[in-house]
């Protein structure tokens, strides 16, 4: 187990794919031909350009479309397509006219130019006959900004700044897919004190690097109609320990914050209510936006990522109370005057830039009404973003589940996003922010191909009067299918229907075959829409990298990889940490029927005969034994519970999970086939690594095997005595007993117990003069229900004569079933200015890496009590 391989280093084999373009291939019908409503343009069409563009910022999109004509067999010297320039029209807003004689587009900027020749490839490349029709087309979405797919995250572990490196992470056949998808906005991230130049703060000794970077960055991306948006966590809290140090003299800007004894470090928000916060705020934005010309806009987390203003302190789930009770300003004063400042500097340099303030409320329980107070005295031009599905209630399986953060998988809107956009109505614009290729429920792949989950969320926003989107976080971004319908729907109406536009989507790909496209991404939706909606099973479930995730006959009562991170250790068997408001059954029935699903979209793409969709095959076969291999390690799971209870049918049972198992050998081999097909396939863009790959496969296949060698092969023997099989599987170490004291590395605790609870008391020596608190970590006998995770910080007394202190807490047996076994961890936490000190109750060196939910507590250091 401990040998499993580690990740692959160098270069990305999918950044070669991106770099290449794939020629056209046809799937027309072979039938299609003109009559009196319609002309066939094979080997007719040539441009004709009466367009001013002295930059030629349209030479990109006339490139393609030249070389499309020419793979196509459409390109010839008896039809022009006229590009006309008109000034009437808005920004992207163009026609398209087709007649015998002649294609026109008219439009009064390059934009729209670009906007229209890619809406006119895609109808050739559907059908060569063309029906003769005016069209009228204008975007209700201004901005659609996306992010590389490969571009670092500037954050742990690697902490990689692409401003400082010489890679290449925008080749032009990459930028040529996304113009065609219809992005017209990328961002990046940077930091104020590193690339700002202000009075109270000269420039970083690397900001003239950095700027180059953006400046080159933004041209190149800009020849395809790509602007460049810099994303920033501003204006961030002041801490020396985090490099940002309160200038010398500029005292007023230290707003509230906490200390080092109560979070490790001395950490204060910025305070926005000076001439002086005004004064720096706008020389920041101001000084970028000179130094970096053409620079699209600014897209800051003005709430919710990382402490900002003073506003960061306050508890969206709370009533709405500012932390400096003699504040004369009001929720919305104090965001205005963050923003307003920023937004000036910024259009003093450029007035086309635009800038997103983004509120990130990510939370399962409901918003407070302050909330919508945030954009109220905005200035117009300020667009705010919020989650669009964060807060969203979804019927599962009988209940009513309630999901945090990003849903690719639920319709939307939350209905605070709605309360939001109506608050937002009248005072400035409106921003969603979602997921459109992929999300934290699987982002192991370059899209979920469900575009039909997609065009029932653009509805709705265009319903709300959402004029700009951001599609992405670090992952959700690859070029193709999802960006691809996204980008159509900015111009969509929503008149003709889900069916109509699929078909209209899916025909310059697969032609003739097109309507078994559509239902296979029918298909994938509905299974799709099955995925648990548990935040938690997003972060730490099996439907990522389950095909690499080991099996364990025999209990570990070991922790779950995060799908996000590059986890060195295997997961474990503690399936409750991957559901909150689940059991372990009703996320395998979820698992089942979104697994069943997809395999029945799969048979339609499979019986396609279309050319150039081999990479669509290989994607949707991948997430078919991704879903099926969660669905396994789930249900595998659930049968070793009832195995742990000694039932009468312990043979058939664990029959079936040697099946299970020796399907996931099969999973893990074809899966690693597949990678070697497809070089998209794993890669997780936040964990910056392919989170699967062969070798990781392979390694897992023969983790399996042994595992029918050693502990099945031996299980098999003893399935005619199922207490003695039980016994087997089940972790039965040395129990912590009622009355005796436990611990160690100065934590110490023993309990006591009745019918209806059980009473902790613990005693902690030689106190912190600090804020120590200490983390406690339970989990059922089985590691399947939910694990709770507990700070508790009480202290019942001191004693400060034997110098220690105790604290008492009690845990309802109802939690757990009334079970007479569960686990129980507990680790002290010690904040100081230099470190933070981590000490577990159990001997040896652990790790102490934070995991959400679960603090740095992890299955290895629990105990298991036992009541007698």
């Amino acid at each position: 187990m401990e040998n499993m391989p580690p990740f692959v280093k160098g270069d990305l084999k999918f950044v070669e794919m991106l770099k290449q373009h794939t020629p056209f291939t046809s799937n027309w019908a072979d039938d299609a031909a003109a009559d009196e409503t319609s002309v066939d343009v094979r080997g007719k069409l040539f441009i004709k350009m009466d367009f001013p563009d002295p930059e030629k910022l349209l030479d990109t999109a006339t490139a393609d479309f030249n070389r499309f004509l020419e793979e196509s067999g459409t390109s010839g010297n008896s039809m022009p397509v006229n590009i006309i320039h008109i000034t009437e029209l808005a920004l992207e807003e163009y026609t398209l006219d087709i007649t015998d004689q002649a294609i026109t587009i008219s439009a009064s900027d390059t934009e729209a130019i670009r906007r229209a020749v890619y809406f006119l490839m895609d109808m050739i490349a559907g059908s060569p006959v063309l029906t003769k029709k005016h069209f009228s087309r204008k975007p209700w979405l201004k901005n659609r900004v996306s992010r590389c797919f490969f571009g670092p995250i500037k954050r742990p572990p690697f902490n990689v700044d692409e401003l400082m490196n010489d890679i290449d992470y925008y080749p032009e056949e990459y930028l040529s897919r996304l113009a065609h998808d219809g992005v017209n906005g990328l961002w990046l991230t940077i930091v104020f004190r590193e690339i700002c130049d202000t009075s109270i703060r000269k420039a970083h000794p690397d900001a003239a690097k950095r700027i180059a970077k953006l400046r080159h960055t933004v041209e190149r991306c800009r020849r395809y109609g790509i602007k460049i948006w810099v994303f920033a966590i501003e204006p961030i809290n002041w801490s020396v320990l985090r490099g940002n140090p309160l200038p010398p003299g500029a005292e007023e800007l230290l707003g509230p914050g906490y200390t080092a004894a109560q979070c490790g470090e001395d950490l204060n928000s910025f305070c926005p209510k000076s001439e002086l916060a005004g004064k720096y705020l706008y020389e920041c934005t101001n000084s970028l936006f000179k130094a970096v010309p053409h620079l699209g806009g600014l897209m800051t987390i003005s709430y919710g990522e990382r402490m900002t203003s003073c506003i960061s302190m306050m508890n969206p789930t709370a009533p709405g109370v500012l932390p400096c009770p003699d504040c004369e300003l009001s929720i919305s004063q104090i965001m205005a005057k963050v923003l307003a400042p920023m937004r000036q500097g910024m259009k003093d340099a450029n007035p086309d830039a635009d800038m997103i303030s983004w509120f990130y409320v990510p939370y399962v329980n409901q918003t407070n009404d302050w909330i919508t107070q945030l954009p109220l005295e905005l200035p117009s031009d300020i667009s705010i973003a919020f989650n669009f599905e964060s807060g969203m209630n979804r019927y599962q399986l009988g209940k009513v589940r309630t999901g945090g953060d990003y849903w690719l998988s639920g319709e939307g809107p939350a209905e605070r996003f709605s309360l939001m956009a109506k608050a937002a109505a009248g005072h400035c614009r409106m921003a969603a922010k979602l997921q459109v290729a992929c999300s934290h429920e699987c982002a192991t792949i370059p899209y979920i191909p469900a575009p039909g989950l997609v065009y029932r969320k653009y509805a709705k926003m265009k319903e709300l009067g959402v004029s700009n989107v951001i599609q992405c976080w670090y992952f959700g971004n690859y070029p193709g299918l999802m960006n691809e319908a996204a980008g159509k729907l900015a111009y969509e109406d929503f008149s003709g229907g889900e069916e109509a536009f699929l078909e209209a989507l899916a025909k310059p790909v697969w032609g003739r075959d097109s309507h078994l496209a559509v239902k296979a991404w029918q298909a994938f939706a509905d299974g799709y829409s099955n995925y648990p909606m548990d935040i938690t099973f997003q972060y730490y479930g099996p439907m990522h990298d389950g095909p690499v995730w080991p099996l364990h006959l025999k209990q570990q009562m070991r922790s779950l990889t995060r799908s996000w991170k590059p986890d060195e250790f295997p997961a474990g068997d503690m399936m409750g940490e991957c559901y909150e408001h689940f059991d372990l059954h009703e996320v395998c029935e979820l698992a089942n029927i979104m697994s069943a699903k997809w395999a029945e979209g799969l048979k339609f793409l499979q019986q396609s005969s279309a050319r150039g969709t081999e990479l669509e095959l290989t994607l949707a076969e991948a997430l078919n034994i991704q879903f099926a291999s969660g669905h396994n390690i789930l249900r595998f799971y659930a049968l070793r519970n009832k195995l742990m209870d000694a039932p009468r049918d312990a043979a058939i049972l664990l029959a079936a999970m040697k099946e299970i198992v020796r399907d996931e050998i099969e999973n893990s081999v074809r899966l690693a086939a597949l990678c070697r097909m497809d070089a998209r396939l794993g890669y997780h863009s936040e964990a910056e690594v392919y989170k699967y790959f062969p070798e990781k496969l392979f390694w897992r296949a023969d983790t399996l095997k042994k595992l029918l060698d050693t502990d099945f092969a031996e299980a098999e023997k003893l399935v005619s005595d199922p207490a003695h099989l039980a016994s087997f599987i089940e972790k039965r170490e040395s129990s912590a007993l009622p009355g005796k004291t436990y611990g160690a590395n100065g934590i110490f605790w023993s309990f006591e117990y009745g019918i209806d609870e059980v009473k902790f008391h613990v005693r902690l020596e030689h106190p912190e003069e600090c804020d120590e608190h200490i983390n406690i970590l339970i989990a059922d006998r089985k590691g399947v229900m939910p694990a709770k995770h507990t700070e508790f910080v009480t202290k019942t007394s001191v004693d400060a004569e034997n110098d220690c202190w105790y604290a008492d807490f009690t845990v309802s047996r109802a939690g757990f079933n009334f079970d007479d076994v569960f686990y129980v961890g507990f680790e002290r936490i010690c904040y100081h200015a230099d470190e933070t000190k981590y000490t577990n109750d159990v001997p040896g060196e652990f790790s102490h890496d934070y995991r959400l939910k679960f603090g740095c507590l992890h299955g290895e250091k629990l105990r298991r009590v036992e009541l007698c």
